[in-house]
Order: structure tokens, then C-alpha cells, then sequence
């Protein structure tokens, strides 16, 4: 199955020695939620245990993805990096903007998100299938 159809802890995490980008609303709980499920939780501590996690989010007010700036202050040269989140036009194209891996995963949904929030998901998906044709 392809990482774009599994949820963040059903990945496998093969790396050693990284430097990972981690989306969190959508990929570590769903948009607009505080909560993560313990699953989550001992997923991002296996993550934690060896590499370096930074969790990014376009909720706290500091530069937004896909900018360059969200990696200020991050020391990336001669490093694998890797981004991993939910969308292609924020996480994907951030991981583009730094020369980083991205690992496109299955996003969580409430099931309480506005009819906004559903067009920007289905206006995601589209511009991933088609950055991938």
C-alpha cells in the first residue's frame, strides 16, 4: 500500500539520523482538534528516538507552509530531511521549497469539517494526483 494511503502510524520508519518536518493537524490528529490517539503518540516516540522531529503547523501564527521560513533556525545541510504530512500544497510544496523527501499520508478527518475545509481537501487531492502523473 502506498505511504499516501496510510495513516501516519501505520508508516514504516526506516530512518536513522534525520531531520523530519511533521505536519500535525491532519496527519497527527484531525483539523481542529487537540487531541492524538495513543497510537499516534508511540508512533512520533519511535520517530523521536532516531531523528529529529520538528512539528510544524500553519495554526501557530509563525511562518506558514510552504515557505522556506518554517526551517529557519534548523540546521539542514548535508542532512536528510523529510516532510511528512497530509497535504501536497502545504506540506508537499514546503518539502520542494527545502530539498527535502515528502511523504504524503492519509489524512485524519473529523467528520465535522465545513464545506470550506472539504473543497480545499478536494482541491488538494487533485493537485497531488495530478503533480504525480
Amino acid at each position: 500500500m502506498p505511504d499516501s494511503e496510510r495513516f501516519f502510524e501505520e508508516l514504516d520508519m526506516p530512518w536513522s539520523g534525520a531531520v523530519i518536518f511533521l505536519d500535525v493537524d491532519g496527519t497527527l490528529r484531525p483539523d481542529g482538534e487537540n487531541d492524538m490517539s495513543p497510537e499516534v503518540l508511540r508512533k512520533l516516540d519511535e520517530l523521536k528516538t532516531k531523528n529529529t522531529v520538528h512539528l510544524v503547523s500553519n495554526q501557530d501564527g509563525k511562518a506558514k507552509k510552504p515557505s522556506r521560513k518554517v526551517a529557519d533556525g534548523t540546521d539542514i545541510a548535508g542532512k536528510k530531511v523529510i516532510v511528512i504530512g497530509d497535504k501536497f500544497l502545504t506540506d508537499g510544496l514546503f518539502a520542494k521549497n527545502i530539498g527535502a523527501e515528502f511523504i504524503k499520508v492519509r489524512r485524519k478527518i473529523s467528520g465535522r469539517e465545513s464545506f470550506f475545509v472539504k473543497i480545499t481537501y478536494l482541491m488538494d487531492d487533485l493537485a497531488w494526483k495530478i503533480s504525480n502523473i
